[in-house]
């Protein structure tokens, strides 16, 4: 179902077309500065510093062979960077010798943006090696354009502009961006805060975690969970592994996971939503509705068109909270599993529901239905039931295998049902959900520990 990401074939293709084709003529080229290496411990380190005037609206492209970005939106008009250099030696001129190798070149681009570009030295064979940082700071209003070869990439603090955020190998995290985002790591984690327009990310490894976003969103993970807030747009979620957890959508919303569970919040279009492994919830859907799963229950809630829902053992519960006009021929069936349908008393429209092995199991309906067979409470016989709602309509499919299927009207004393329904499962799942949360937290917190321990122990 879900392809993995081939981190070899990862393409990173400029997002602002037009912003990218400016020439990166030479107009001011500002000096880089460095500063006296100095020792710290088991490692030496020496400062790059570059400052340049700019203007609101431009860019800063970066282009790193090497080393993580932390950049700093901040009120002004200049940008400037300090390389940390940390070369991993005790000797001081093996360690001034790959200072002196590493090359930060820096020019002024037309429209008052810059371009940042370093060449760092290859690890040499008695295993002294340089690590890279940049610390760089642009004025608030700006469009970034960021590519390293190895390190993580981060906005520190909100940037009214675009952003491409590309490397191949880190996490990548941002704070707001009123503009268009696209985001590309080789193996990393992916989190972003609100986005203010369309946004995509990918990671051949790692979870994606987003806030609000208001245009369409692509997301895609070989690895990891999927979070997001709100989308005023069009959701693809895709993941070979974890949960996909969406806060609503106003277009279409795509949701694939090859194991673990979907939930979504209330949605203005179609849903599609994919496990090959665990259970879905929907809040709301507008649009029809496609649901299914090779093992885990379905819950559908104030479904206002034509549903299919499918699960190989599970229980389903769909609210068709629909009318004449948006209701569409629809599909429930799990093998394993109690139905429980939940429909306005007003809609016309067929029901079509069996139990295919009853022995015992029952077809409850507050609706007239013709109900035939499955007699023998000990024979593994099928139960049928037919009736036509209102001078009747599409039909409305119902099968399980093995399970009780009940068909109720909507009113206030169902709806309590299903938030009682509702309450035993999800606070469950919920609680699961805040677990994994802070277990991740937990981990995330040793990983970064145990790099920095090794990196230390490494060069003592």
């Amino acid at each position: 179902m879900i392809k993995p990401i081939n981190a070899g074939k990862l393409r990173f293709i400029p997002l602002f077309a037009v912003l990218f084709a400016l020439p990166l003529a030479a107009l001011d080229v500002p000096s880089v500065k460095k500063a006296v290496p100095v020792k710290h411990g088991n490692f030496w380190e020496q400062r790059s510093e570059f400052e340049s005037a700019a203007k609101e609206g431009a860019r800063l492209l970066l282009r790193a062979d090497n080393g993580g970005v932390s950049i700093n939106p901040s009120s002004g008009d200049k940008v400037s960077c300090i390389a940390i250099l940390r070369a991993y030696t005790s000797d001081e001129a093996q360690a001034q010798g790959l200072f002196d190798k590493f090359q930060l070149s820096a020019r002024a681009v037309e429209g008052g943006g810059v371009y940042l570009s370093s060449q760092s030295p290859r690890r040499a064979r008695h295993g002294s090696n340089l690590r890279v940082q940049f610390q760089i700071t642009v004025p608030q209003h700006f469009n970034l354009d960021v590519e390293t070869q190895s390190g993580e990439i981060s906005i520190e603090s909100p940037l009214i502009g675009e952003a491409r955020l590309t490397t191949a190998g880190g996490d990548v995290r941002t704070s707001d961006v009123t503009g268009a985002v696209r985001i590309e790591t080789a193996g990393g984690g992916i989190e972003v805060g609100k986005i203010g327009g369309d946004l995509t990310a990918r990671t051949a490894g790692g979870s994606i975690h987003v806030g609000d976003a208001h245009g369409d969103v692509i997301l895609e993970t070989s690895g990891g969970e999927i979070v997001t807030g709100e989308v005023a747009g069009a959701l693809r979620a895709e993941t070979a592994g974890g949960d996909v957890v969406v806060g609503g959508a106003s277009g279409q919303v795509v949701a694939q996971t090859a194991g673990g569970q979907i939930q979504i919040g209330p949605t203005g279009s179609s849903v599609r939503a994919e496990t090959s492994g665990g259970s879905i919830r929907l809040q709301g859907a507008r649009g029809r509705v496609v649901a299914e799963t090779a093992g885990g229950s379905i819950d559908l809630l104030q479904v206002e068109s034509a549903v299919r829902a499918t699960t190989a053992a599970g229980r389903i519960l769909a609210e068709l909270n629909c009318t004449k006009k948006s209701f569409g021929p629809s599909q429930l069936e799990t093998s394993m599993g109690d139905v429980y349908v939940y429909l306005p008393t007003d809609v016309p429209l067929t029901i079509d529901a069996a139990i295919d092995m009853a022995a015992g199991r029952q077809i409850h309906t507050d609706f007239p239905l013709d109900i035939q067979g499955g007699q023998d409470n000990f024979v593994p016989s099928t139960l049928r039931g037919h009736g036509t709602l209102n001078g009747g309509g599409e039909v409305l499919r119902i099968r399980t295998v093995a399970g009780n299927i009940e068909i109720r009207k909507i009113d206030e004393a169902s709806l309590h049902d299903i938030q009682l329904r509702e309450d035993s499962k999800w606070k469950a799942w919920q609680d699961r959900r805040n677990e994994m949360d802070q277990r991740r937290q937990e981990l995330e917190k040793e990983r970064r520990q145990r790099q920095q321990e090794r990196v230390e122990d490494n060069h003592d």
